[in-house]
């Protein structure tokens, strides 16, 4: 059974999962507190979750064979999550080089990734080239935030590159935050300091000294030079995954959250509804990259469940999987069905003539007041004027495979399958009703 804490706005949907596999939901946040046995409330944990900074999504970060049953659980219960490892780990040290100086900070070349340190961190300023010695702490979409002040992290005890004791807040027992306090001066040596964290409650003398032990054990590694060379790992730090809930996610996840906390209200927003002449944006994620927006357009038409878009075609060239050319007053009509597995764009000539049709596969669209949003899944359909519809990159969804589950890939063949038959059966005039 492994344990887990939950700091994010999924966390009462995650915990009605987890539980559902026999997990344990550790050090729990105030609501959830009636759902976890007492004995749980300063255990300590293998897995931490986190909200992602777009909060489309979670960060994933512990032991390794923890996280394998985690994203077990996920691809499941969720029908299109993706999990995609990050970059570095989450607490790894590193030995690195700057590698480009910004006007908020410095890019850092951690041998294979860039990590980005924030001026604020320092007091002098660096120069290209310069080695420096720093911590991933903290993995966004993007990039991997780093440090200067280095720690250690147990399961009890933190090691913290700042003289002093500290103890977590949880923690409220006067009597064992002085035990705590008392305990921790001892080991305060060397301008490296302790900070207690939740799991330490009550917990044995000697177990709490046997991990500061090994940790201290550590610390000198981090004055050595890392064996592959400059820039280089110098400490691991713990995996780490990043996980998007796109819409068919986010609507289970909510179900769960329901079972579990019947009696509280969604924390969901509003979305609210584009209106007609209003420009929208359209946010095409891609798998393993960061979110991209790809462009806007204008809405023509709507409806209680759909949103029609038209775009000016800018550029030249061909079209995108039709081997077509873009001509000057070209235009583009899309329309978005909230919830569906795809969209179908139709290109036009200045004069109104159907140039091609392209279907993209995605995650369930997401409408927002002012965005559309998706994760784009590779694989899509095409259709010449009187053609038949032609499934085309499917080599992609196979690269992306490994971050998604069996069962979406499959999903995903299928309904590319549907669209094309659709599209050509269109074509010649006998159309059944159409996929969404």
């Amino acid at each position: 059974m492994y344990s887990v804490r939950l700091r994010s706005i999924y966390a009462a949907a995650l915990a009605g999962v987890l539980r559902e596999h026999h997990w344990r939901i550790v050090q729990p946040t105030e609501d959830l507190r009636p759902y976890v046995d007492l004995e749980d409330h300063f255990a300590p944990f293998d897995l931490e979750v986190r909200d992602r900074e777009d909060r489309q999504g979670v960060v994933a970060f512990g032991d390794a064979a923890a996280m394998s049953a985690l994203q077990e659980v996920l691809f499941a219960e969720l029908p299109d999550v993706i999990c995609v490892p990050a970059p570095t780990e989450l607490g790894a040290i590193y030995l690195g080089i700057v590698h480009k100086c910004r006007a908020l900070g410095y890019e850092i070349d951690l041998g294979g990734v860039l990590g980005f340190l924030p001026r604020t961190e320092l007091t002098h300023v660096l120069k290209k080239g310069e080695v420096i010695r720093v911590q991933v702490k903290e993995i966004t979409q993007t990039q991997a935030i780093v440090t200067t002040q280095l720690s250690l992290a147990g399961r009890f005890v933190v090691l913290l590159q700042q003289p002093g004791v500290g103890i977590s807040k949880e923690i409220t027992d006067p009597e064992e935050r002085e035990r705590l306090l008392n305990l921790g001066r001892k080991y305060c040596t060397n301008s490296w300091g302790v900070i207690w964290r939740t799991s330490a409650y009550r917990r044995d003398t000697w177990e709490l000294q046997r991990e500061i032990h090994i940790l201290q054990g550590e610390l000198p590694k981090l004055e050595d030079h890392p064996s592959e060379g400059i820039p280089g790992k110098l400490r691991s730090g713990q995996m780490t995954v990043l996980c998007e809930f796109p819409g068919g996610s986010k609507q289970v996840l909510e179900q769960w959250r329901a079972r579990l906390l019947p009696e509280s209200q969604a924390h969901r927003q509003d979305r609210g509804w584009p209106q007609v002449g209003q420009l929208v944006f359209i946010e095409h994620g891609k798998v393993p990259s960061e979110l991209n927006i790809l462009w806007r357009g204008r809405v023509i038409a709507t409806s209680s469940t759909s949103i029609t878009v038209r775009r000016e075609i800018q550029g030249t060239g061909l079209y995108d999987g039709l081997s077509i050319l873009k001509e000057p007053g070209d235009y583009a009509v899309t329309t978005f069905h909230s919830g569906a597995w795809h969209y179908e764009t139709r290109y036009y000539s200045r004069d109104g003539a159907l140039k091609g049709i392209y279907v993209n596969i995605n995650t369930p669209i997401e409408i927002y007041s002012d965005r559309v949003r998706y994760v784009d899944l590779e694989i899509d359909v095409v259709q010449r004027p009187g053609a038949p519809a032609q499934i085309i990159d499917e080599p992609k969804l196979g690269q992306i495979a490994q971050y998604v589950s069996p069962r979406l890939v499959e999903r995903v063949r299928a309904i590319a399958a549907e669209c094309a038959q659709w599209l050509t059966q269109d074509a010649y005039g006998n159309a059944s009703q159409r996929p969404l």
